[in-house]
């Protein structure tokens, strides 16, 4: 099976859905023409619209003008530099957004990812600690899943499974990218038994799926249990998918 690549999750349109918007009834006229800059430029961003993103641009400082101490503003202008792949510019733009709003947790996070990124791996940890430690922040699950992102970077793979469990946790047991990164630590492992039983609770949550037909029949592969994992693999019916074609060579291999 194809290793799935290490990526940390960006909270791009993730992050710009949790801003938050002031009432109408408490805002001024300005603050409303800003609100409405705001989201044109957000909207922009979320769609990774490089076409406009040069409006977005425009439309941001149009809202700063209004409203110089948003802290929702500098966020989405750090993550229209981030598209742009200034992460220098970006990074200020966070610092900016901190400033105004310490409580602005997605910023902390975003910025964790650029010092993963730049291989700065004490100072993502930090504000990946700092998130977690933080028990009001809402995303919590993704903090947990980045640092266990960075404890697989480090070798670290005790605490990096400790992380993604927590991960799974916080998210309800509903986000598929923690069980798949959780079962891919322990294939690399060769553990094959703990893998049977991390793919059986994702089904007991998420519900079948072809990935966890196929990931059973594999593990049952590996430790020489043929029939199980033929019958794994029959309940793979989607015959134009990537687990289509595994399922073909899984079964010629145990046809040898």
């Amino acid at each position: 099976m194809r290793k799935i690549a290490i990526v940390l999750i960006l909270l791009v349109s993730f992050s710009i859905v949790s801003c938050q918007t002031m009432p109408s009834s408490t805002q001024s006229d300005g603050s409303k023409v800003a609100q409405i800059y705001y989201e044109m430029a957000k909207n922009i961003i979320v769609n990774k619209d490089y076409s406009k993103l040069s409006e977005a641009f425009v439309y941001l400082n149009k809202a700063k003008d209004i409203e110089p101490s948003n802290p929702n503003i500098y966020f989405i202008y750090a993550l229209a530099y981030r598209l742009k792949k200034d992460d220098n510019t970006a990074k200020q733009y966070l610092e900016k957004t901190i400033n105004l709003d310490k409580n602005y947790y997605d910023a902390y996070n975003e910025l964790g990812v650029i010092y993963y990124e730049e291989g700065n791996y004490s100072k993502a940890k930090e504000l990946f600690d700092k998130l977690i430690d933080t028990l009001t922040y809402p995303n919590i699950d993704v903090a947990y899943y980045n640092r266990a992102i960075l404890y697989l970077t480090l070798k670290e793979n005790h605490k990096a499974v400790n992380d993604l469990e927590s991960a799974i946790m916080y998210s309800d047991y509903k986000n598929p990218l923690y069980w798949q990164k959780l079962i891919e630590v322990y294939l690399n492992e060769n553990n094959y038994q703990k893998v049977l039983i991390v793919a059986q609770e994702m089904e007991s949550h998420l519900g079948p799926s072809d990935y966890i037909h196929y990931i059973k029949a594999l593990c049952y592969y590996h430790l020489g249990l043929f029939d199980q994992a033929k019958d794994s693999l029959s309940k793979i019916n989607n015959q134009d998918n990537y687990f289509s074609i595994e399922k073909d060579l899984l079964l010629k291999k145990m046809q040898r």
